[in-house]
């Protein structure tokens, strides 16, 4: 799949994941004022720029060289026992601290996503295109303190 394509299809993804969220931007501050594109830059490396609404409960930052996506969204906070009781089969559940109330990993064969619940708002944070894991965790945590410092 092209990286137009790819880039596509995964906004697709996560503008269909969050329609049934409209509610919940309220909840915290606008997700693109989450992160500053030095932010993404800094922690995930390449070169950003400013953030793209993904409806009104996610943004996706991107860098060309080399292809990043990086994407935050808001969900609701009766998602949150939901998420972490029933990951879906083959997911890996990695606990993960230093960061809001409650914090973890989940990993789906490539993808590793970080889930944070800090007072009444759930936040997920993945970045695609990061091949090496430990690399993609740590930026992930990143980001994820500074969001959480800018709310």
């Amino acid at each position: 799949m092209t990286s137009t394509r790819w880039n596509t299809a995964v906004r697709m993804i996560w503008a269909l994941a969050l329609c049934g969220f409209a509610g919940v931007a309220g909840a915290a501050a606008a997700p693109c004022g989450l992160l500053t594109p030095a932010q993404v830059t800094a922690a995930v490396g390449g070169s950003f720029g400013p953030g793209q609404p993904i409806g009104t409960t996610g943004c996706s930052w991107s860098s060309q060289k080399p292809h990043v996506i990086v994407t935050v969204s808001l969900w609701p906070p009766g998602e949150w026992d939901r998420i972490k009781a029933g990951p879906l089969p083959g997911t890996t559940i990695t606990p993960a601290s230093g960061v809001g109330d409650d914090a973890f990993y989940a990993t789906l064969a490539q993808y590793t996503v970080l889930y944070v619940k800090k007072g009444p708002t759930v936040f997920l944070f993945k970045i695609y295109g990061v091949a090496d894991k430990a690399k993609q965790m740590s930026a992930e945590m990143t980001l994820a303190q500074q969001a959480l410092a800018n709310t």
